[in-house]
């Protein structure tokens, strides 16, 4: 398959003093990753070349100015190095400034070459929140400052673990947060946003299951008002606009109803509600992937592992899904074999 064949995938470094690059390199270890597309490593040269010599990696880097000189060969990483980090400024393992400050500008880089057609889709490495702000970037994460980068006004996380995929209502708040957000206009919204990407990515009539936020779906009210106040409501909401929501259902339930094909997608109401049932189910190939953004972008479903940073000892599997399912997205492949 010809350059022209395979779609320019833009992949971030992340932080380096975490995972990102040695999960990078595993990832772009692998030939099959190549054959379906051109990943761009739009980092740092100095750290892939560190991880390059611990793991023993055959691989070299090819330096490139722009998408225009990818090569997409494998056994060499096209690198668009932005010279933005001295290698003096990262302790591996550790939260440093200068670290989240050049992964939050490796961000901005790949979303503007895709945004420009540059690139089809990006793909993110872990950042470390702490760094970021510490940088000075208010955003609490990767979806939300390119949700700020490109305008987007609904936004969502969805995670995917074949065939569990599941979008958050909120994410990074606290529970006493997330409860009082979950309203019935914003329910609505994101039911809207779930039917319309899915329906953009092929799926004629998305069946999006709603999670309840309490215990046996509240019970009649016994547990909680918020089913009735305000679930149940936004769900015939949607009903009336043709969407097939349907719920709310106790999430005890839902997860595994979702898998054995019921539904195409859940809705959950906050971060770990949705967060658990995929990492239970299949952590190391759980893939983020961003709805509401004028851009497709897909991540990795873990953090930058400061623990392990630098040991050899990361797992690149969720980087590898992260890249094909960006691939499939962009293909209009998304759902199948899913």
């Amino acid at each position: 398959m010809t350059i022209k064949e395979r779609p320019i995938i833009a992949i971030t470094m992340g932080d380096a003093a975490g995972i990102g690059p040695e999960v990078i390199v595993k990832a772009l270890a692998s030939e099959v990753i190549y054959n379906t597309c051109c990943p761009l490593l739009v980092g740092t040269s100095a750290p892939i070349s560190e991880v390059i010599s611990l793991l023993h990696s055959p691989l070299t880097l090819n330096p490139v100015d722009g998408a225009g000189e990818v090569k997409g060969q494998f056994g060499s990483i096209d690198i668009l190095d932005l010279h933005n980090l001295d290698s003096k400024d990262i302790i591996t393992g550790k939260v440093c400034t200068a670290c989240g400050k050049a992964a939050m500008e490796y961000i901005t880089v790949a979303a503007k070459m895709v945004s420009q057609g540059e690139a089809e889709a990006m793909v993110t490495a872990p950042i470390s929140k702490e760094a970021m702000m510490q940088a000075g970037y208010v955003d609490v994460g990767h979806l939300e400052y390119l949700a700020r980068l490109t305008h987007a006004e609904e936004y969502a996380t969805m995670l995917v673990s074949h065939p569990l995929k599941v979008v958050h209502l909120t994410t990074h708040y606290s529970l006493r947060e997330a409860c009082s957000m979950v309203t019935r206009e914003s329910i609505v919204a994101k039911l809207k946003l779930i039917d319309d990407t899915f329906r953009k990515w092929g799926v004629a009539m998305p069946r999006i299951g709603v999670a309840a936020l309490n215990p046996h779906a509240g019970e009649g009210g016994l547990f909680g008002q918020e089913e009735i106040e305000h679930i149940i409501p936004a769900v015939k909401e949607a009903r009336d606009l043709g969407i097939d929501a349907r719920g709310p259902l106790p999430a005890d339930s839902i997860f595994i109803r979702a898998i054995g094909g019921e539904f195409d997608v859940v809705l959950a109401m906050y971060h770990d509600q949705g967060h658990i049932p995929i990492k239970v189910y299949g952590f190391e190939k759980s893939v983020s992937v961003a709805l509401g953004l004028p851009l497709i972008r897909t991540s990795v479903d873990h953090g930058t592992a400061f623990d392990i940073a630098g040991k050899g000892m990361a797992d690149c599997r969720s980087m590898e899904e992260a890249i094909k399912t960006a691939v499939r997205i962009v293909k209009g492949e998304f759902f199948k074999n899913s």
